[in-house]
């Protein structure tokens, strides 16, 4: 097979400009087009194919530019890879809480999924905050695994403790829960007793009885309405103008955007990608710029920074709709 030289150069940069802008207009997931026809997963797909794909797409191809694809992409059967195209077109690459403007940054985002608490102390802070939040003595609970009071039980028999009462842990808070309180003796031990007198300091001080003139203070567990991040600048004013303006849609159109994000979430965590979340307004034609997504994506967002606590919006945003005073 020949080599493409600049006239076939300049027809793939036309298809791969179009495919480009029709992809991130639409928001489509670019690869799924070809492995409807990849059914071997070789990544390969037939000029005609090819074709036939970018057609669906209502990118129209000419001969000449599918002999330029395939001089560029093809392999020595003929085929196409679809893989380096995708690649070479950037429609693959998805970056976290770019900046609006379109400027480029020098950044680059890694680690993006969550993994919960960096120490051990943030880790059972957030213990605490859903004990209490959810009034659990969670102490009882790991009593039942352990009939003789050792004070110490099985490392699968405490997350499966903690997992039954909705204490919602990352797999690495897991296991960073579990090293510091293993059984120095039994290392497939955890000390729960030691565990639960640490939880156990928001409702109550241990040898209290010893100091009847101290007085406790009512621990409050924060709520999940707290804002993450601090708005700077004018960003708290702009945001409410959006706020406002999409609080007048929803009640003139008497709309209830709650189950469109609850049928996302199927784990009922509470929070949705921001992906999800953006495509959600879309299809209820909510429209906003890209600046105001970004104003809402950090007003409210989760505990991972590709996630947005849909609860917390839907609660602010009954305020701005009428729903509540």
């Amino acid at each position: 097979m020949s080599q493409p030289d600049t006239s076939d150069k300049a027809n793939v940069e036309r298809i791969q400009g179009k495919f480009k802008f029709l992809i991130q207009r639409e928001r489509l997931d670019a690869k799924s087009f070809f492995q409807d026809m990849d059914r071997h997963n070789h990544f390969k797909v037939s000029p005609k194919q090819f074709k036939q794909i970018l057609t669906l797409l209502k990118i129209e191809v000419n001969d000449a530019e599918l002999a330029s694809l395939t001089k560029t992409y093809g392999n020595k059967q003929g085929d196409i890879e679809y893989l380096p195209f995708l690649n070479d077109t950037q429609v693959l690459k998805y970056v976290i809480n770019e900046p609006y403007s379109g400027a480029k940054s020098t950044y680059q985002p890694f680690n993006i999924d969550f993994s919960g608490a960096k120490d051990m102390e943030a880790l059972l802070q957030k213990i605490r905050d859903s004990v209490k939040r959810h009034r659990i003595r969670i102490g009882e609970f790991f009593q039942d695994h352990d009939p003789l009071r050792k004070g110490t039980i099985e490392a699968t028999k405490f997350r499966t403790t903690l997992y039954a009462q909705k204490i919602q842990l990352t797999t690495e808070e897991y296991q960073k829960l579990e090293d510091y309180f293993r059984c120095p003796v039994d290392p497939i031990r955890i000390r729960y007793f030691d565990f639960n007198e640490e939880v156990e300091k928001i409702f109550t001080v241990k040898n209290l009885e010893k100091d009847p003139t101290q007085t406790l203070s009512n621990y409050a567990a924060p709520s999940i309405l707290d804002a993450k991040n601090k708005m700077v600048g004018t960003e708290e004013e702009e945001l409410e103008k959006c706020m406002k303006r999409i609080g007048v849609d929803i009640k003139h159109r008497r709309l209830l955007i709650k189950p469109f994000f609850q049928d996302k979430d199927k784990s009922r965590s509470g929070f949705i990608s921001n992906t999800r979340f953006r495509s959600i307004f879309d299809s209820q034609k909510l429209w906003i710029t890209d600046r105001e997504y970004y104003l809402i994506n950090k007003r409210f967002q989760a505990g991972a920074a590709n996630e947005i606590n849909y609860v917390e919006f839907d609660h602010v945003m009954r305020l701005y709709s009428g729903d509540r005073e």
